[in-house]
């Protein structure tokens, strides 16, 4: 892509970043977002249909950056901590995710592909005979459960570093969910 077009679409995403976190998304309009990103009106609509496209697309970004943290097999040990990292330094795009009314589609896409991620990853582990928890439900419960831990733990001004919240997903979440599944008979 070209470098300007990737720097104006840069400047309409912060700008809309920016907007939502002083009041909120519905009351946001395109030309507050183009007077914060200093492009002209029509620039707005040579790159997106309306702000609903230009926040699917930021928060798509968002989450190809997940991905790509929890795909790299070499980090998959250290997968906990980068998750964390990245929502501090992405702070104010997780807010939006995970607390936006408008991002629940984004956000239910994202579990599921952090599920299937997480089924990937941990296959021998979800392989119990009789077992009685499916590795489905496993899975999206470690996605979901993560999402709601960085959700809290952004809501709490992010009061222990990401490498302390990486041991307490770990414990809390992870661990926990593959023990109930190795102990666990149909």
């Amino acid at each position: 892509m070209d470098r300007r077009i990737r720097k104006t679409q840069q400047a309409l995403g912060d700008a809309l970043v920016a907007l939502i976190l002083e009041k909120g998304y519905d009351p946001i309009t395109i030309k507050e977002i183009t007077d914060r990103a200093d492009v002209a009106h029509a620039t707005f609509y040579r790159h997106y249909h309306d702000k609903d496209e230009l926040l699917r697309r930021k928060l798509e970004e968002l989450v190809g950056e997940i991905e790509a943290l929890t795909k790299e097999p070499a980090l998959q040990d250290a997968e906990g901590y980068l998750i964390f990292k990245h929502a501090q330094e992405n702070s104010s795009l997780y807010q939006i995710l995970l607390s936006s009314e408008g991002t629940l589609a984004v956000r239910k896409w994202l579990t599921d592909r952090m599920a299937a991620n997480t089924l990937r990853t941990c296959k021998p582990l979800f392989a119990q005979p009789n077992g009685l928890i499916p590795p489905q439900v496993a899975a999206h419960h470690i996605a979901g459960s993560l999402l709601l831990l960085i959700e809290w733990w952004l809501d709490q001004k992010m009061p222990y570093p990401p490498h302390h919240m990486a041991k307490i997903f770990e414990q809390l979440i992870a661990n926990a969910t593959l023990n109930a599944i190795r102990n666990s008979t149909s």
